[in-house]
């Protein structure tokens, strides 16, 4: 049993460790900024592929469709940089959770959906792939949430000036 206690433990320190978190940040950051910029030129195809999933109806794929680049690349400059961190961190989780709701739903009415339009067409992957991938970017954001994570980051800096402002 102190075996199993121990094991805890050490993993509990892991996963609070600051360059852990530094490491998580970075890569939720980098996968949301290449899922971005891929998808930017190619808005119209993104609109008819989340149409596909019979979700949302044709004006709101329209918008989240043209609204997603942007915002996939502004969360993942935040993330990487640290800034707004846990308003970040948690729109990247909410992101991250309805595409992995569409993908679920998908596959449970059994739509024709080989393809997920995650990365464009710059990686090409497979439904159940993109799944497996959200399931670890969902919990790259649950750790960002629990850890304080301002270690380099911009939310540090301010922190750090707004501390010593204080004591003068």
């Amino acid at each position: 049993m102190d075996t199993i206690t121990d094991r805890g433990k050490h993993i509990g320190r892991l996963l609070h460790h600051r360059y852990f978190t530094l490491i998580s940040r970075v890569a939720l950051g980098g996968v949301f900024i290449f899922a971005g910029i891929v998808k930017l030129p190619h808005t119209d195809t993104l609109v008819w592929e989340i149409e596909q999933y019979h979700i949302l109806s044709s004006s709101l794929a329209t918008v989240y469709g043209h609204t997603l680049p942007p915002l996939e690349i502004v969360l993942g400059v935040f993330l990487v940089l640290g800034v707004l961190l846990k308003i970040s961190a948690s729109l990247s989780g909410l992101l991250v959770l309805s595409f992995t709701i569409a993908k679920v739903t998908a596959l449970a009415r059994g739509l024709d959906i080989d393809i997920c339009p995650c990365f464009g067409l710059a990686v090409p992957l497979l439904e159940v792939h993109s799944l497996a991938i959200d399931f670890v970017l969902l919990a790259l954001v649950l750790q960002l949430l629990l850890h304080k994570g301002e270690f380099l980051s911009v939310d540090a800096l301010f922190s750090t000036e707004k501390n010593s402002v204080d004591e003068q």
